[in-house]
């Protein structure tokens, strides 16, 4: 199995062709989503170009990339604190800012909030066999990933994992809304 922090934020799809940031989209209904290139582009922490070549001949031309955008605790009560100096109502959460904040018209208003990203899964095909294929990949080509998201043998691991995120979850920068857990041979995962 492969598990993973279920960041609470926004889901994003991004392209890369030639190993440049072509297009940036959010999920949408999972088909049809918005596009919202020059505003994920003031993300910090989503790459304008990857690193395509090298010793990975096997990435594509066209990368496409499925990531979250969230925005941290310590950014959330900055923003709160600032609203509130202005004498304006407090933001309820970080999702519907970060979600909110990828609809602005303004990309400097988006690069204010200073939002942050992860990068979990590669749509395109890689030659990848196992789900944690596609995390290592991500990581050599540039991308932020999840360093708490693991592969685990058993059920038991993936209970354990589980259960010591529930317990120290207040300890992270950001927040989650749960765990994803994965079949980490895509061919088991895709069978089904």
């Amino acid at each position: 199995f492969y598990c993973e922090l279920k960041i609470d934020g926004f889901a994003i799809e991004l392209v890369y062709e030639n190993g440049v940031l072509m297009q940036g989209s959010t999920r949408g209904d999972g088909t049809i989503g918005e596009e919202v290139t020059q505003n994920l582009k003031t993300v910090e922490a989503i790459p304008l170009q990857v690193n395509i070549k090298g010793q990975m001949s096997n990435i594509p031309r066209r990368l496409i990339v499925r990531g979250e955008v969230f925005l941290t605790k310590k950014e959330f009560e900055r923003m709160n604190k600032e609203q509130e100096k202005n004498g304006k109502k407090p933001y309820a959460n970080p999702r519907n800012i970060a979600a909110g904040s990828i609809r602005q018209l303004d990309p400097r208003v988006i690069a204010a909030r200073k939002l942050d990203s992860f990068q979990y899964g590669i749509e395109s095909y890689i030659g990848q066999r196992y789900h944690e294929d596609e995390h290592d990949v991500l990581k050599k080509i540039g991308c932020k990933i999840n360093a708490h998201n693991k592969y685990v043998a058993t059920l038991e691991d993936v209970f354990a994992f589980r259960d010591y995120w529930e317990k120290h979850r207040e300890k992270l920068p950001y927040e989650i809304d749960g765990i994803v857990v994965l079949v980490n041979s895509d061919k088991d995962f895709n069978a089904g």
